[in-house]
Parts: structure tokens; sequence; C-alpha cells
């Protein structure tokens, strides 16, 4: 009796519906284990890559009073904002570098003063601007580029040589701005980086 009442049709199909039951839930919880263990594991590999997005991002500062800074005479300052390593974030590093150049002939008044800004870093391939103390230029040490304080490049002819910087400097965003609880005036520069050895400025990401 008990024989017969195990092979009813019924009874197999009730209990093959449970067993696949069964197998889609092993699964179901199976790929959700795997997807808490991945997604981790994911993010720590793809962090630096989309880290990348942010690296070259706009750094705002203020990097000196108006009035200590002297007209017509360059003054080279450092930009401080977070430097990423791969995972690690570096708070409060040198990030780049710029001059700044206090133009003549502006009125004594720093709201209506005018000062240009430029980045340290050569448009040819990268190394460091420098000023020439003889000419007053600005000189590339690397492959003898110049350029002048409006951040033009020399001539070649009036360079004496192939200057093979492919642009001028790459000027930044300045403005003479007032503190609102000192009342002084400083010179804010936005400090972004450029892809190098190309005519015109294009911004890196």
């Amino acid at each position: 009796m008990n024989e017969s009442i195990s092979n009813l049709p019924g009874l197999d199909a009730a209990s093959m519906n449970r067993r696949a039951a069964l197998k889609w839930l092993s699964r179901l919880m199976a790929s959700a284990c795997s997807a808490v263990i991945a997604i981790p594991g994911v993010s720590y590999i793809l962090t630096p890559l989309l880290g990348r997005r942010d690296q070259h991002a706009a750094v705002v500062q203020r990097v000196a009073r108006w009035q200590d800074i002297p007209v017509s005479r360059p003054m080279q300052f450092p930009i401080v904002g977070n430097r990423r390593d791969a995972w690690t974030v570096h708070p409060d590093e040198v990030v780049g570098r710029v001059w700044v150049v206090r133009q003549p002939g502006q009125s004594a008044s720093p709201a209506e003063g005018q000062v240009l800004a430029f980045s340290t870093l050569c448009p040819h391939l990268g190394c460091a601007i420098q000023q020439d103390a003889k000419s007053g230029q600005f000189v590339c040490p690397c492959h003898k580029a110049a350029f002048q304080h409006n951040g033009e490049k020399v001539s070649d002819q009036k360079l004496g040589r192939k200057n093979h910087a492919p642009r001028g400097l790459d000027a930044l965003e300045c403005h003479v701005v007032q503190d609102d609880t000192t009342q002084e005036w400083w010179v804010e520069v936005t400090y972004e980086k450029f892809e190098q050895g190309l005519t015109k400025m294009v911004k890196k990401v």
C-alpha cells in the first residue's frame, strides 16, 4: 500500500517542485553572498581609476596679500591641496606652483588692480619654469624655452635660437579679493593642469 502511494504522479510532481525551489533559493543565496564579497573587492580595485577623475580638479587658493606682491616682479607660490596616490589621499600637500606677476600702471586701489598668474610647468614637457636673472624672462631649464612676463613665448628670432615651447605659459584664473573678516586684499588663483606638447591649452582630465 505504501509503495503504491509513493509512486503517485501528484506526489512526484510536488517533490520535484520543492527540490527545484530549494535549488533556486540556494543559487540565489550563493549569488548574494558572492556579490557581498565581490563588491568591496571591485571597489578597491576601481578606486584609483575613478580617483583619476578628481586628481586634476581645480584648486582655488589665496596665495598672498596684495600689498606683499611688488609691481612687475614675478613671485612664485606653492599651491596646497589633496594629492591622491593610488588608494591613499594625502591632504595638505603641494600639488603645484604658480608664478604671479602684479601689473604696472594700475590704480593704487586693490579692487582695480590686475595680477597675472601662470603655471610653473613648461607647456613643452612639464619642466619647472624658472626666472632668468639676466634677461628677466621665464626660462625652462630643460630645453631653454623662454617666455615673457605676460606669458607669451619669446620668438625664435628674438631668442636667437629655436624656442621649443608649443605655446605660451599656461595662464590661470586670478582675482584680487577682499577677506570678509579682516578686510585685507588677497590674490586668489585657480590652479589647474593642462596637457603638454599641444599648441592650445587643454585641461587634464
